[in-house]
């Protein structure tokens, strides 16, 4: 019966998701409507486009990618009930270790140069979101706030080191000096700018899988998020727990961050904190915090982006049309958590009163 019960569960949360992008793309169609000469035909264009090409579907992959791990990064933290709005700030800041080891030490080896690059900006962004898990841990700050005015802080410091240590001399805008050639990623197929970067991505999700589903590191993570106090006497050591939590969480942004570099740039050209995090935690929630879900709901999004700019070269709409998806989506599935805090709130005040 339990089985069966657990089913049920994920099977709605699929159902609800479905209702809520279908809602979300009812409401671009209406803009649509309001907005291009011909709605019906830049929507179609919108979401066949990317099929039409294996260049366009390349670039649903390309733009997956990095989401893919902001998207791991948020789910680890959600699914352990710790809403970390941090990945942003991670995400820049270790933009720029990758920037320091692609363009100051010098590795004649094109494996081993972007190897080191990836491994210690992951060790950055692990090693900067313990800073939110032990002021969590330690003094059960506000984890929202104190993670929003650390990616303010981040950013400050990112940019004044990128200033003042990295800036380039061959141009007069803010970025830093090219990349070496051998800590690019190579790419898998030619014709496409799809690079290893994608398949270490679909690694870092089996990985993640395996670590939340089939190791007891997932079963606690898994327990405390669902009931906090019970885990607790369970044994379960809380502050341990919340801190490698969020060096895990920051090790996958970092791995991102670096992937996306040395996949699509050739410098840093970064002057704010990218969208990327925001993104991840959208389809987090999408996913329901589970990884096949997340990686679906991933490629989704990735595949309306790409949709989007196909139709505005076809068409006079803009391509931030998926913005108005985009937080449709954030609307809808941010309220499906708000009222299921609610629903739980008051099941256990009648479970109290009941007992």
């Amino acid at each position: 019966m339990s089985k069966v019960k657990i089913n049920e569960e994920r099977m709605f949360g699929v159902i609800k998701t479905l209702v809520a992008l279908l809602i979300a793309l009812g409401i671009t169609f209406v803009v649509l409507c309001l907005t291009a000469e011909d709605p019906l035909s830049s929507f179609i264009i919108m979401l066949t486009g990317p099929l039409t090409k294996l260049r366009y579907f390349s670039n649903v992959l390309e733009t997956m990618t990095p989401l893919v791990f902001t998207a791991l990064a948020c789910a680890v933290l959600f699914r352990a009930g710790i809403f970390n709005l941090g990945v942003e700030g991670i995400f820049f800041i270790c933009g720029l270790v990758t920037t320091y080891v692609a363009t100051k030490i010098s590795i004649d080896n094109n494996i081993l140069h972007p190897f080191v690059a990836i491994a210690l900006s992951g060790i950055m962004g692990g090693l900067l979101m313990l800073i939110p898990g032990w002021l969590k841990a330690k003094f059960d700050t506000n984890i929202v706030v104190s993670t929003l005015m650390l990616n303010s802080i981040y950013l400050g410091i990112g940019l004044y080191i990128l200033k003042e240590r990295l800036i380039a001399s061959d141009i007069s805008t803010t970025a830093s000096e090219l990349f070496m050639e051998s800590s690019k990623l190579p790419y898998l197929f030619s014709g496409t700018r799809l690079t290893v970067g994608f398949f270490l991505a679909l690694v870092a999700a089996v990985l993640v899988y395996i670590m939340m589903n089939k190791t007891r590191l997932g079963y606690k993570i898994r327990i405390s998020g669902q009931n906090a106090e019970f885990a607790k006497y369970s044994g379960i050591a809380a502050f341990s727990l919340i801190l490698l939590i969020h060096f895990i969480s920051g090790f996958l942004a970092g791995i991102g961050s670096s992937v996306e570099l040395l996949s699509f740039y050739d410098r840093f050209t970064w002057t704010k904190i990218s969208t990327h995090g925001s993104t991840g935690m959208l389809i987090a929630m999408m996913g329901n915090n589970r990884v096949v879900p997340v990686m679906i709901a991933a490629f989704g999004i990735s595949y309306l982006k790409i949709g989007a700019e196909i139709m505005s070269r076809s068409t006079v709409v803009p391509v931030e049309i998926t913005s108005i998806v985009e937080a449709t989506l954030v609307l809808l599935i941010s309220s499906q958590y708000f009222l299921r805090h609610i629903r739980e709130k008051r099941l256990l005040k009648e479970g109290i009163a009941n007992g």
